[in-house]
């Protein structure tokens, strides 16, 4: 699979098979994902994939944040539009089924949280196309991130910032493609033809 194809086709996913991933699969997944860029290098991220029983706490957690947090905000942004508000709720209340729970976690560095954030975030980008590549499905959610302190006791994580979780699995639906919002890049500073006439123009 070109690198272009996977960026072009991968989609969030909200519904998955039951079938499980084989660890060796996960394994593949996560140590290439870690071959990004981070601040000073200093490869800040630290995964926890949960499974199992594990998992199943996990996905409780999530729908108590639901209720108690993410829920109002969603019930607000889309208010007009009901089966959105209805399709999140259940998504928080099963994580689609989804047999495994990836969370990536920053280790704090001498630098701003930005950048900590930033260079986990690399990582997560390379999971998602990774998996994608391997037929995989994901979703990238901070929602629950209101939920970190019980996480971490599940868990038992100390001294490290939650930046999102990611559930995975095979899935069991084909995503619409949203389409691309326009005016999202400014060129400053390009000459207006960029052919070979202007390209070996003199004055």
């Amino acid at each position: 699979m070109e690198l272009r194809e996977a960026i072009l086709g991968r989609r969030s996913v909200r519904r998955y098979k039951h079938h499980p991933v084989p660890k060796e699969v996960l394994e593949e997944i996560l140590e290439v994902a870690m071959w990004a860029p981070s601040g000073m290098n200093r490869q800040n991220w630290f995964f926890v994939a949960v499974s199992g029983d594990i998992r199943d706490r996990v996905v409780e957690i999530c729908y108590k944040g639901y209720l108690t947090y993410i829920g109002k905000k969603v019930e607000r942004v889309f208010q007009h539009k009901p089966h959105v508000v209805e399709e999140t709720r259940s998504f928080f209340a099963t994580l689609g089924g989804a047999p495994i729970v990836v969370f990536a976690y920053a280790e704090p560095g001498p630098e701003s949280m930005f950048t900590d954030v930033q260079s986990v975030s690399a990582a997560i980008q390379n999971l998602l196309l990774l998996a994608y590549e391997r037929g995989l499905g994901t979703c990238w959610m901070t929602g629950p991130l209101n939920m970190e302190k019980e996480f971490n006791k599940l868990l038992g994580i100390e001294g490290k910032k939650l930046v999102a979780l990611i559930p995975m699995g095979y899935p069991d639906e084909v995503p619409k493609v949203p389409p691309r919002r326009d005016k999202k890049v400014l060129y400053l500073g390009f000459p207006e033809h960029t052919g070979l006439d202007t390209a070996f123009h003199r004055d």
